[in-house]
């Protein structure tokens, strides 16, 4: 009878264990939405007392450094080298370990990603020649029109 009276107080205890945990995690959430809500009230009591004002120095310098970042990210060409530099150097390392056979599967992945983007280059590099032909087209027309007017 002890045991018995034992395993229900223990079962209880972590019941009531399990249910301190749960409010816990719910107080920490609301804690953590509640902070964010005041600092959002904040930011708006700030850009108010700050409207009509010009930026500050320090303000004005951050600026500049968000934009310079912003036009890094927009540079295509520069990201891309990069990536492409990366996945060939993941590719080599995961040749080099022997019997490593997530190796198979990153490099079936990679060789999907890069057949898609050869394809799509292909697909650039065709409508690119459409263009270029429709160009000469015109050109030509030009021409004619002008040798036209000089016979004239």
């Amino acid at each position: 009878k002890q045991w018995y009276q034992r395993r229900v107080a223990i079962t209880a205890g972590r019941a009531v264990q399990a249910n301190t945990l749960s409010r816990l995690q719910q107080l920490k959430r609301k804690h953590s939405e509640l902070t964010h809500r005041v600092l959002q009230v904040m930011v708006d009591v700030e850009v108010q007392k700050k409207a009509g004002f010009s930026l500050q120095p320090e303000e004005e310098h951050l600026r500049v450094q968000l934009e310079s970042i912003q036009q890094e990210l927009n540079a295509p060409n520069l990201f891309k080298g990069r990536l492409s530099e990366m996945l060939s150097l993941i590719r080599m390392q995961s040749l080099s370990e022997p019997g490593n056979n997530s190796s198979t599967q990153m490099d079936n992945a990679v060789l999907a990603s890069i057949h898609s983007h050869l394809s799509r280059q292909q697909d650039g590099i065709g409508h690119l020649l459409d263009i270029i032909r429709d160009d000469l087209q015109h050109l030509d027309i030009i021409k004619q029109g002008l040798a036209e007017k000089v016979a004239s």
